[in-house]
């Protein structure tokens, strides 16, 4: 579980609306149908007519996969699978494949890379058609994280402009009704710049945060793609599980606290 989504956004909204109340504003204030319409309305209309409905549901599904980064422990579990089938094939040679891909474990979606390997791998292919074919499958994931991460990145850039554009319409209204009571001018004006505050805050602390955790997501995740590739092209090359931990053992340090794996793994 990664909660640091959800504290960041929970901290980052608390301190603004917390320094608004020092300041002697009123929370109610804030709170207006209009100005939330204009610009979460029309941001995702923006949003909507900038993307795929598909490519829009995929990114809501992966924000959910945004609470379960990948870290150095499940990393060390991929490795441990990788140098397992390793010590199988060296001993039992390609018939045990039969066997491997059978496993339960390899059909989980972050495994099914590993699996896909281990199939070309049975069906005969070398170690560069293996490499091109999986860096392949990887291009593609890469290229469609990429996309759903712009959702919510667009998302970051269209709101303070509908948060503009919100603002504008409303000195639009104030102006054209004439200049009354100075006091109630000011209050009205005022009025008008909560659109801007909901769309430059919105942006900051809600869409953008959110468009970088799943990029940060992604980065990781491909490394884990690529801890795979490396594993099943040595693999193919019969490489001893020794010398496969050493060199797999280097991709910890991209994740917290994999240095002790690190350190463990290249010491075996």
């Amino acid at each position: 579980m990664e909660p640091s989504l959800i504290i960041g956004i929970v901290v980052g909204l608390a301190a603004l609306l917390t320094g608004y109340t020092l300041e002697g504003g009123k929370l109610v204030s804030l709170m207006l149908f209009s100005p939330a319409l204009i610009v979460i309305g029309g941001t995702i209309g923006a949003t909507v007519a900038s993307f795929s409905l598909r490519d829009i549901l995929q990114s809501f599904k992966y924000l959910g996969k945004t609470f379960r980064q990948p870290n150095s422990t499940s990393t060390k579990k991929l490795i441990d699978k990788i140098l397992e089938i390793a010590a199988k094939y060296r001993t039992e040679g390609i018939t045990a494949l039969d066997t491997i891909v059978q496993d339960p474990e390899l059909q989980r979606e972050d495994m099914l890379l590993l699996k896909e390997g281990l199939v070309l791998l049975q069906d005969g292919k070398n170690e560069e058609d293996i490499q091109y074919v999986l860096e392949s499958e990887l291009h593609a994931f890469s290229t469609q994280k990429a996309v759903e991460a712009s959702v919510f990145e667009s998302a970051g850039g269209y709101s303070p402009t509908m948060g503009v554009i919100g603002t504008v319409m409303s000195l639009v209204v104030v102006l054209a009704a004439g200049f009354g009571d100075s006091a109630e001018l000011a209050e009205k004006i005022s009025t008008a710049f909560i659109a801007t505050l909901y769309g430059v805050s919105l942006s900051n602390i809600v869409y953008l945060p959110i468009a970088n955790k799943m990029k940060m997501l992604t980065k990781k995740s491909i490394i884990q793609k690529e801890i795979i590739i490396d594993g099943v092209c040595m693999i193919s090359k019969g490489e001893v599980a020794r010398s496969m931990e050493n060199e797999l053992s280097m991709y910890y340090q991209a994740f917290p606290d994999g240095h002790k794996n690190y350190k463990a793994g290249i010491e075996n």
